[in-house]
């Protein structure tokens, strides 16, 4: 019932005071009207400058004179005229506010609802599945017991989830500080720093892939990121070295794989189709899936026209190069496989699909 008091005593003065500026009523718009009669004698002051400099003509001057006197004296009229208001009702507005507000409080709202502590959510957070509850419970024992390498493991997941990527980092070397150095845990600190700074592998983070790679140097994030190192580097050639091995030793349904092989085709000068004017202004209107569905027609489109010229031999390296970027290795590598039969019989032109098909990997010989 407290409450209920300190909330009435807290609206009636909030009330009050925004109302205090009220409570003199109408009055006068003196000074507003004792401004603008002001700027018009200033007006009039700089026509007479004018006119004595022979800047304006005598007949502009009698206009603009009758212009200045007739809104100074609409400006004169106004200042006496008091400025009605009601006294009543900002009065009943403020009243009605509380008046209709409780009601709705009290009908939508949940006035008896008990406020629950934060010792009480902690205490129940697992129960609850409470995400923001069970952080701070772990936090608070790791603040109680900072070499708990067991809660540094739990939170360290839990940070990268919430995208607190420095603060996984954090947990990440706290496990490595307590524990026994892993590949995994080298690599998924290293990779929390390489989030925390935008996607860029610092010489900390390259340092923890090493680490890992030393530990088990087939390692795939640990590969992938240290290429990533070398291409932002400059290294191009240690890069695609590096991705391409780790390419070979992925397995067909690895889920990095797609990944990794548009970094290669990027990194290699493989582009995708180029588009018209008109197919570029109908893809800016579409949706990721949309814009996918239209490149890949297009693909397929090529594929077809080539199927009735293939004589096309820069259409068939488009049609090679394409698959591999959207992924289609198996597809590539039947363009690649048609395209050399249909060039046989041109040693240069057979020896250019040889190269290209070795540039991406499309697992020829």
């Amino acid at each position: 019932m407290a409450i209920w008091i300190v909330f009435a005593a807290m609206t009636v003065v909030l009330v009050a005071f925004l109302l205090r500026p009220l409570r003199r009523g109408g009055r006068p718009a003196q000074p507003r009207a004792a401004f603008g009669q002001a700027v018009f004698r200033d007006q009039l002051a700089e026509l007479e400058r004018d006119v004595a400099r022979g800047a304006i003509g005598a007949a502009e001057a009698a206009a603009a004179r009758n212009e200045i006197a007739r809104r100074l004296i609409g400006e004169s009229e106004s200042a006496g005229a008091p400025v009605k208001s009601s006294r009543w009702a900002p009065w009943l507005a403020a009243a009605l506010v509380p008046i209709i507000a409780l009601p709705l409080y009290l009908h939508f709202g949940s006035p008896g609802l008990k406020d629950v502590p934060l010792a009480e959510r902690l205490t129940n957070a697992v129960a609850n599945d409470d995400f923001d509850a069970l952080v701070a419970k772990v936090e608070a024992h790791l603040a109680a017991n900072p070499h708990d390498v067991q809660g540094w493991s739990v939170i360290a997941p839990a940070y990268k989830s919430a995208r607190r990527y420095g603060d996984a980092a954090n947990a990440y070397a706290n496990v490595l500080r307590f524990s026994a150095p892993t590949a995994d845990l080298y690599a998924n600190y290293a990779e929390m720093l390489v989030y925390a700074n935008g996607g860029m592998v610092t010489a900390e983070a390259a340092n923890g892939f090493s680490e890992a790679l030393k530990l088990e140097p087939r390692h795939p994030a640990a590969r992938f990121f240290s290429g990533l190192a070398y291409k932002q580097e400059g290294k191009t050639r240690e890069a695609l070295q590096t991705w391409k091995a780790l390419l070979d030793d992925s397995p067909a349904d690895a889920p990095w794989r797609p990944g990794l092989e548009r970094e290669i085709a990027d990194l290699s000068g493989i582009k995708a189709p180029v588009l018209s004017d008109e197919q570029v202004a109908a893809a800016g209107t579409m949706n990721a899936q949309d814009r996918q569905t239209m490149i890949h027609s297009m693909v397929d489109g090529l594929e077809a026209r080539l199927q009735s010229n293939g004589d096309d031999f820069d259409g068939w390296q488009r049609l090679i190069r394409a698959r591999a970027v959207l992924g289609e290795m198996d597809k590539a590598k039947a363009a690649y496989v048609t395209a050399k039969d249909r060039f046989k019989d041109k040693p240069e032109l057979a020896g250019s699909l040889d190269e290209l098909a070795k540039s991406l990997r499309i697992g020829v010989p």
